[in-house]
């Protein structure tokens, strides 16, 4: 009697070779790539129109977040003072403080803006356009000194004066017929300036919400988090989030004060240099270099040239040798600033060291401008610790060392033991002569292990 044998179900040929269902799985995902890919190089300038566009409607919201961002510690400070007082007596105390210590930051910074553009924005205005106007006579005043300077030296003098010439007849035209004109439509854009005030006005009000409900959007934020991710995840997202809190706003809040307080002792030094004499510039001057060497001192590092250099221009227009003493004057606050003023106020909040720094300002500021040079040190702060945090992390995975120090030097890990063992690093040969030589070397051990090899049989 013949036994059946079960019928065995027949696999298809990919089941017999299942590499090639990933092969062509492979294949799907390159083809949808590319077409992605080259869907978004087409339509790249209509999404950056459209991110523009979006930016320019949620401009109140971004105005109303950064007032917010930094009144935040006018506001704790306030909320720390008043609060406990209005708890004991008021039964709704803690919402009324917290009313109240809104309010009263946002018209203490207010306040402050309002103060500073009083005394800064018509003096500046003034020394601007009086600049504008007597450029004529100070390039003339240059070209004179200039003359003086090189009398004994017909020839350079000659060169020199026509292309100075050249030059200035170069900043005139562009000053009257582009730099001038462009200044007065910006002053008298009134819709511009009704938009942007409108804006402003809105972001005030969201300012004040925020700073209002700001435990309430912390909380929400927090039960977010904890319903999308697991609790481990959940508490290294919000870790994460405390040290960008940090390092944001200990660089910003302390970068402000101290380029204000740059700003004033740059004023107050020029206004000494113009009382005992040693300047003869017209005091708006030193109001407009003022201001200049206190918004460029925002940026880290490269803020004091890059507002030394037109201010430095200025008062050269006006007399080469107080140019050179306002450099020297720039140097000496500088010193002080990076030496004394800057790590009292910052100390090391970013904990960067100078080379990445200056990576950071050049990549955000060539992307993003002056904004991108003024937080791109905190920005790339955030990114290198969290690039830090993941190396760290898979290198405890794999039972390694993560202190840097322990990788200095010519070591190699040990495939066996897993620790690291001296290498000596041999130079590849470079010239013939150094390659006739290698080439006999191995020629020479080769033969040796010919011989060994005989002696052996």
């Amino acid at each position: 009697m013949s036994v059946e044998e079960p019928t065995r179900p027949t696999k298809t040929k990919f089941q017999e070779n299942p590499h090639y269902f990933h092969w062509g799985l492979t294949a799907f995902c390159v083809i949808v790539s590319s077409a992605v890919v080259v869907f978004l190089l087409q339509w790249l300038p209509g999404i950056w129109t459209m991110f523009q566009k979006l930016l320019g409607i949620l401009s109140p919201f971004i105005y109303g977040f950064v007032m917010a961002y930094l009144l935040m510690p006018v506001f704790n400070a306030l909320y720390k003072r008043i609060q406990p007082k209005l708890a004991q007596r008021l039964k709704n105390g803690t919402r009324i403080a917290k009313g109240l210590c809104s309010i009263l930051s946002l018209m203490i910074g207010i306040a402050v803006v309002g103060i500073l553009l009083w005394m800064v924005l018509p003096q500046l205005v003034v020394s601007i356009f009086s600049l504008l106007e007597s450029l004529d006579t100070y390039l003339n005043e240059i070209s004179s000194w200039v003359a003086a300077l090189l009398k004994d030296n017909p020839v350079i003098e000659r060169n020199f004066l026509q292309i100075y010439n050249e030059f200035s007849q170069q900043i005139v035209d562009w000053v009257q017929n582009i730099a001038l004109p462009q200044l007065v439509e910006l002053m008298t854009g009134v819709v511009t300036t009704v938009s942007v005030l409108f804006d402003i006005f809105i972001g005030i009000i969201i300012a004040l919400y925020i700073l209002n409900s700001k435990d309430t959007f912390c909380a929400q934020a927090k039960k977010v988090t904890y319903s999308l991710f697991s609790i481990d995840r959940a508490n290294r997202i919000m870790g994460r989030v405390a040290y960008v809190h940090r390092v944001f706003g200990g660089f910003i809040t302390g970068k402000l004060i101290d380029s204000l307080i740059i700003g004033l002792l740059c004023f107050i030094g020029l206004r000494l240099f113009i009382g005992f004499g040693l300047m003869t510039m017209d005091q708006s001057f030193a109001l407009l270099i003022s201001v200049i060497i206190g918004v460029t001192n925002i940026i880290p590092f490269f803020g004091p040239f890059i507002g030394a250099i037109p201010s430095t221009i200025l008062i050269m227009v006006i007399s080469p040798i107080q140019a050179i003493y306002f450099v020297l004057f720039i140097l000496a606050l500088q010193q002080f600033d990076g030496n004394i003023l800057g790590p009292k106020i910052l100390g090391n909040s970013t904990g960067l060291s100078s080379f990445w720094v200056m990576f950071a300002i050049l990549l955000f500021g060539g992307v993003f401008g002056f904004v991108g040079m003024a937080v791109g040190v905190p920005l790339f702060a955030v990114l290198y610790s969290a690039v830090t945090e993941v190396v760290c992390s898979l290198l405890k995975k794999r039972g390694l060392p993560v202190d840097t120090n322990e990788y200095r030097g010519a070591k190699q890990l040990d495939p066996a033991t897993g620790e690291f063992v001296e290498v000596a690093y041999e130079r590849p040969p470079v010239s013939a002569k150094e390659r006739r030589r290698a080439a006999e070397k191995v020629r020479e051990e080769q033969k040796k292990q010919q011989e060994e090899q005989n002696k052996k049989d």
